[in-house]
């Protein structure tokens, strides 16, 4: 995996649409389990991700777990204590990056700002790690998706 993080972070933000496009689409039923998130892409991406998410009351976002009955949720660690924050849904959805059926994380309309107007999408890196695109899923920002990869570490 890290040669791969290493890869992605030497790609331009540009380029991560189309390497996405071209990535195979999970199936809901084979990612079921925890996965360690990292900012992936151009530096600037990677060390100004952290911060964005602290003020949006993602901070110390650690990773996802995902569950059989079509739910997830955020991993957060902070000072050393994991927590589990804002809660999405699986479906089977169009793509705002490509346009292809594919699998879409759904935050629920009880999150807070901006959570609920923000979808995860996910394509298949290789067996054990995915690529998501967050993407706000406003007018005007769904032509903006940031990268970041999940590494399963604990299958469910």
């Amino acid at each position: 995996m890290s040669v791969e993080r290493l890869e992605l972070n030497q790609l331009p933000f540009g380029r991560f649409r189309s390497l996405f496009a071209g990535l195979p689409i999970p199936e809901p039923g084979s990612i079921l389990g925890t996965y360690r998130a990292a900012f992936v892409g151009p530096g600037w991406l990677r060390t100004s991700a952290g911060p964005a998410l602290a003020m949006s009351g993602l901070g110390g976002w650690w990773g996802k777990e995902f569950f059989a009955d079509g739910s997830a949720i955020n991993i957060v660690q902070r000072q050393g204590v994991f927590s589990r924050h804002f809660t999405m849904r699986i479906e089977a959805a169009s793509s705002l990056v490509d346009g292809r059926q594919g699998l879409v994380l759904y935050y629920q309309p009880g999150n807070p700002f901006p959570w609920m107007f923000v979808i995860d999408e996910l394509r298949q890196l290789d067996a054990t790690c995915l690529l998501g695109m967050t993407i706000a899923n406003l007018p005007g920002l769904r032509g903006l998706a940031f990268p970041f990869v999940l590494q399963q570490v604990l299958n469910n």
